[in-house]
């Protein structure tokens, strides 16, 4: 399986276990200029960024693919969908969910949003 799949693979699995949690899936794969994030949901009035990383072997942690340039990004995405959408008054979050075999393991508040103040 390429990597492009074993992705897809971790972000269906990662889906599933955030409803599971209670959350309320917002989007999937959503692109914004400069941006992709793959998951947004809501953990009761808390917007989530979800960034879903998967290895198929224990090489290497997933969460160290969450760069600070990667953090920048998505937090440029987090801000362009918030606005676009009418939720600047929410409170927001960035998560990541590494996906190592069949194990995973849900980082929350894995990062502080990077970005101008308002």
């Amino acid at each position: 399986m390429d990597s492009h799949a074993v992705g897809k693979l971790g972000e269906v699995h990662t889906e599933q276990y955030l409803v599971e949690q209670g959350y309320e899936i917002l989007a999937r794969n959503a692109v914004f200029p400069g941006a992709e994030i793959d998951l947004i949901a809501q953990d009761g009035r808390v917007i989530v960024f979800v960034e879903v990383k998967t290895r198929t072997s224990g090489a290497s942690y997933g969460r160290e693919a969450v760069t600070p340039a990667k953090q920048k990004r998505i937090c440029k995405g987090a801000v362009a969908y918030m606005m676009k959408n009418g939720l600047m008054n929410r409170q927001a979050r960035f998560d990541v969910i590494e996906i190592q075999g069949t194990r995973l393991t849900h980082i929350k508040d894995a990062f502080p949003y990077q970005g101008p103040l308002f």
